[in-house]
């Protein structure tokens, strides 16, 4: 509803107090993080009206709606074979690190090509779903593959068989099987990978028709733990959304998934606080999306998911979700959403300037060569942005390295401009190339 805050704990503490906060890194407070690292702080300024027509919002919520389910309409695998291929093409001669920092034997390469049968692509053609938090992996493997540590800016979190992250509740096609049975190459409607087996269940058309017919919840609260019948069942992260069974004032009831003895999707009937679980979409308001992005501050950064966190890209995609508003996977094709305004060619002045005159706070994506972020406002004149971060390229002695910030930060675009060995022409503003309006042009608010 216009008007609504809702924030919690240290959120709530920073938007009543205006403190400005920043997170240190390495000790340090960079100039560009000296601003707060609240969003509500931010939107606090803003008139919170609806950013979107109700007749767009209808349109977004069945695209959005339409490609979460796709993998379900699918009837074949979406170039498995040749994702496949590419993998073991790409990280399969040579140069790839393990854990322990050394170099992969070729015959590991081979145990894992030989583990993905590619040439069993299809084989299954399964629709499914995830029924806890999991990982598309490009191999069927937990191990990792880092490009040399030695390299700039390679080595740890750089897992690059890490694909994504998988929220519970998601709608799945499933190719085909590992040798061992233990994983399943699988769609969602945004990556491809294998995922652990165990971590997912199989749907009937019956199921898949039940689960498509009912309207969508939006988990808003971080890390929020579903429970049934006093059990544990999976803890989920904003952005995971599920089928809505029965709206409430206080609370509503959501079907959480879950896998039977025989591997079968089943769903289990579970009650969820207001304050933990909205109907889909949310209003699309800036205090709505601000309390939203409240959820996300601190995150540490987490490539494609590692450990359970998330990247830039996965960032934007789990706070725009909730809202009815569908995203890709990756930053480029992220920043290539919806309108798209081209910053090619501008001096950092004019792409400041014009940001802050077409951008419309807490619904711009931002984009640059392998990052994404989300414009929420200026400060004293200055761009503000929210993103989910892993370094500053930096330069000594004629050798490239890394400012290591790896969380989520609301940061100006000159970050790091203070750092004496920052180099010169990469900042942020620098490297920005595109804005992206993911809702289409949004009228300015009267």
């Amino acid at each position: 509803m216009n008007g609504e805050i809702r924030l919690r704990g240290f959120g709530a503490f920073l938007f009543l107090t205006g403190f400005l906060v920043f997170f240190p890194v390495r000790g340090e407070a960079l100039a560009g993080l000296s601003v707060s690292q609240s969003p509500m702080f931010h939107a606090a300024s803003l008139q919170d009206v609806p950013l979107v027509p109700e007749e767009r919002r209808s349109e977004l919520l069945h695209e959005m709606r339409e490609r979460f389910f796709s993998p379900w309409a699918q009837t074949e695998p979406r170039k498995a074979k040749e994702t496949l291929e590419w993998v073991f093409d790409r990280y399969g001669k040579g140069g790839i690190f393990g854990e322990n920092l050394q170099p992969r034997l070729s015959s590991w390469v081979e145990e894992q090509r030989k583990a993905s049968r590619i040439g069993a692509a299809g084989e299954l053609n399964r629709c499914a779903a995830s029924v806890r938090p999991s990982s598309l992996r490009l191999m069927p493997t937990d191990e990792p593959v880092f490009l040399s540590p030695d390299l700039p800016g390679e080595g740890y979190p750089f897992d690059y068989l890490q694909n994504s992250l998988v929220h519970p509740g998601e709608p799945l096609f499933v190719s085909h099987l590992s040798e061992d049975g233990l994983w399943a190459w699988c769609d969602t409607s945004y990556a491809s990978g294998w995922m652990k087996l165990h971590d997912l269940a199989f749907a009937d058309r019956e199921t898949v028709e039940q689960w498509t017919a009912l309207p969508l919840a939006a988990v808003v609260s971080e890390n929020m733990v579903f429970r049934h019948e006093g059990v544990s069942l999976f803890r989920a992260k904003v952005g995971t959304l599920l089928p809505l069974v029965r709206k409430g004032i206080a609370g509503h009831v959501v079907a959480a998934p879950f896998r039977d003895r025989d591997g079968n999707l089943g769903m289990r009937q579970v009650s969820a606080s207001a304050d933990d679980v909205e109907p889909v979409p949310l209003p699309m308001t800036p205090w709505k999306l601000a309390s939203a992005a409240e959820e996300f501050a601190g995150e540490l950064y987490g490539w494609g998911g590692l450990l359970g966190n998330r990247d830039c890209s996965a960032m934007t995609r789990d706070l725009l979700l909730p809202f009815g508003i569908w995203l890709p996977r990756n930053s480029a094709a992220q920043a290539g959403t919806g309108e798209v305004i081209p910053l090619d060619g501008l001096s950092p002045t004019e792409k400041k300037s014009l940001i802050a005159e077409k951008g419309v706070p807490f619904l711009t994506l931002l984009g640059m060569p392998g990052h994404v972020m989300l414009y929420i406002g200026t400060s004293r004149g200055e761009p503000l942005v929210l993103h989910n971060m892993w370094g500053i390229r930096t330069e000594r002695n004629g050798k490239e390295g890394r400012h290591v910030v790896g969380r989520n930060v609301i940061s100006t675009l000159d970050l790091g401009s203070d750092l004496p060995d920052h180099t010169p022409g990469r900042l942020l503003v620098d490297r920005l190339n595109r804005m992206a309006l993911p809702a289409g042009n949004v009228p300015p608010a009267e």
